[in-house]
């Protein structure tokens, strides 16, 4: 599996990190996790096309992490490239209302005409495909929030929080992963409600002995405050144990 961070960056505007979109290649398919605004090009940027993308997946429906599905559709009525594979979407109970929203304002637009679109609604449980199999749990930010697990065929593991508070649901699905992909919006001293910091990332990555904790969805007071603590890398690994990442756009990992 081939992992590449195509956003980084959260609901505020950042000049270096893009809104939250996560790609997982497993062998010939794209899954794309989440799909915050200018996604679509990010993924063009890292050499990914709207016809290339096999499956969509969504932790919730704030904006920052689903506004791009329309930008998706609307792209895909074009015929450069054509797509007639069918598009696969997956996300938490109330995916088919927020898909019926859109079109409500959209219309034709967005509904396709060369391809047949799957939407499938998931609260926890296992879904299965030929070569993976994506798990799901639901998380502590949202009503209806939820986080993935993703294991291929050969045994690998990726895990991807979303958006979530400390909670067990988010330390199940990263248990003993080879990639933990987690949310870490804000520094430890302005904690908010739904959301996690660096010293409480580095306990769940712990709870979970994950392999590798690649960090992600900084909003800019959290990236200015790692920037400035020279400290705080070895400040969390007197807690995690494991290798830890600062994720940036287009950040590639191979397992």
């Amino acid at each position: 599996m081939e992992l590449t961070i195509i956003g980084s960056g959260t609901g505020a505007p950042s000049k270096t990190r893009a809104y939250p979109c996560t790609l997982i290649k497993v062998k010939d398919k794209h899954l794309v996790f989440d799909t915050g605004p200018g996604s679509l090009r990010q993924l063009l940027l890292a050499g990914v096309t709207y016809a290339d993308v096999d499956y969509i997946y969504y932790s919730h429906f704030h904006p920052d992490h689903s506004l791009d599905l329309v930008s998706f559709l609307f792209a895909m009525k074009y015929d450069s490239p054509v797509r007639t594979k069918p598009l696969y979407i997956t996300g938490p109970c109330g995916l088919h209302k927020f898909h019926q929203g859109l079109v409500s304002v959209y219309g034709n637009t967005i509904t396709p005409k060369t391809f047949d679109l799957h939407l499938e609604e998931i609260e926890r449980g296992v879904l299965t495909y030929d070569g993976w199999k994506i798990t799901a749990e639901p998380v502590r930010h949202s009503s209806q929030s939820i986080g993935y697990r993703i294991e291929s065929s050969a045994g690998r593991t990726i895990a991807y929080s979303g958006d979530t508070d400390y909670c067990e649901g988010i330390i199940l699905l990263a248990k003993n992963t080879d990639l933990f992909v987690l949310e870490c919006s804000f520094p430890d001293d302005k904690k908010t409600e739904g959301h996690l910091t660096p010293h409480l990332c580095a306990q769940i990555a712990q709870k979970a002995q994950c392999k590798k904790l690649i960090l992600t969805h900084f909003y800019p007071v959290c990236s200015e405050a790692i920037k400035n603590n020279a400290n705080l890398l070895a400040e969390l690994k007197i807690i995690y144990d494991g290798e830890i990442v600062i994720a940036e756009d287009f950040d590639r990992f191979e397992i």
